[in-house]
């Protein structure tokens, strides 16, 4: 059996995947850090007690929605064992970026750079001192996984977390399977940072000073960096369902091109989790797969950011079948689209849409259902059980 929990994470992600009555157990995202007080910290804590771990924690990539409740969380658990232990943790930071560092120390001018880098996105982070963590304006996740030396990608040789061909084996029975993000993904990133720095002085120099990836971590969560992301939920409450349908969209954004996207294996059972990630990576791997004959029939799609229209495609689910769609958002920024939801339901799959808060939108989809005679139906849940 898997439980899946989606916890009520407002605009962002949260999972809680248990295996074998909770011999094995996966996070996914931890939300802001109000979700992990509430609602995840005494999930954790109740595992401890019955005598389980946390065998791995990914951290899909720097979006606040998606780390913040992570930050608390590793924070609060200190040298690994104060809330639950975590066997592994997987996430991607500057160290990991696809460009050359070399060893030329960083000059005072540059030091100062970063350091203002650090402290421009920390209004919402606590203040809170912290003893071996290299970082004075506030504390990122990067920051704390160095200070507590926490197992970090060590599955992955300590190297970027990126899709390949062999699977990663994280218990007897579960496995993951990486399906984005690739080097050209993450060398987007990286050139956005680089952008970013020689903004502020020529020929930075790029060591592997740890300050550089508590600074790249808060400046990659500024919101202004997603500006230019603009869906089209707002817009599309006068489209009919075709319209609807057909309707094209592109996610540009750097940082959710960088997200950890991947299938986790237990038994006959695949999990479809998709982060934030862009559709043409997602499309490209998955049909890689199938070429080599892997079966795309999946318990459920964690669908990407949110439900945005710009990370799904009438021909990525073309290519899947799934039972169940999960949408994570309590409808902030205008998710779930109603462009996403109508090709779930054009699909012709027989599936459930399951999110975590009600969305009154999706009523007005009913009507299109039942002319259309598809097997499509609505539910509002926090846990999911596979048998």
């Amino acid at each position: 059996m898997i439980k899946i929990k989606m916890y009520p994470a407002c605009q962002g992600d949260a999972f809680l995947v248990s295996f074998n009555n909770e011999s094995t157990n996966i996070i996914i995202d931890m939300g802001l850090g109000k979700t992990y007080t509430d609602f995840i910290k005494p999930d954790l804590t109740a595992l401890k007690h019955r005598g389980s771990s946390i065998d791995l924690l990914v951290v899909t990539h720097v979006d606040n929605d998606h780390i913040e409740g992570a930050i608390k969380f590793v924070k609060e658990n200190a040298g690994n064992s104060e809330i639950i232990e975590v066997k592994e943790i997987w996430h991607n930071s500057y160290r990991h970026l696809q460009f050359s560092k070399n060893a030329k120390a960083l000059e005072h001018d540059e030091i100062t750079t970063l350091k203002q880098i650090c402290s421009q996105n920390n209004l919402r982070t606590e203040q809170v001192g912290l003893q071996n963590v290299s970082i004075e304006e506030g504390v990122t996740l990067a920051g704390l996984l160095y200070g507590y030396n926490y197992p970090w990608n060590i599955k992955l040789g300590s190297n970027a977390v990126i899709k390949q061909n062999e699977v990663v084996k994280i218990a007897d029975d579960v496995a993951i399977r990486l399906i984005s993000p690739d080097v050209n993904k993450l060398e987007k990133l990286a050139q956005s940072w680089k952008s970013k720095l020689e903004s502020e002085k020529y020929d930075f120099t790029m060591n592997d000073d740890e300050l550089f990836d508590d600074a790249f971590e808060q400046y990659m969560k500024m919101p202004e960096l997603h500006s230019s992301v603009q869906d089209i939920s707002k817009n599309d409450q006068q489209l009919n369902f075709g319209e609807l349908v057909n309707l094209v969209g592109k996610d540009n954004s750097a940082t959710n091109g960088s997200s950890i996207a991947f299938i986790i294996e237990h038994k006959e059972h695949k999990l479809l989790f998709l982060g934030d990630a862009h559709e043409d990576n997602v499309y490209e791997e998955l049909s890689r797969l199938n070429a080599n004959g892997y079966e795309l029939d999946f318990e459920l799609v964690k669908v990407s950011h949110h439900g945005s229209n710009n990370n799904i495609s009438k021909r990525l689910l073309g290519l899947i079948s799934s039972k169940r769609f999960l949408i994570s958002t309590n409808g902030r920024h205008f998710h779930p689209d109603l462009g996403a939801i109508a090709k779930v339901v054009d699909s012709g799959m027989r599936a459930e849409i399951i999110t975590n808060y009600p969305h009154d939108k999706l009523e007005t989809f009913r009507a299109s259902i039942a002319k259309q005679s598809q097997n499509v139906s609505f539910k509002t849940t926090n846990q999911i059980i596979v048998e």
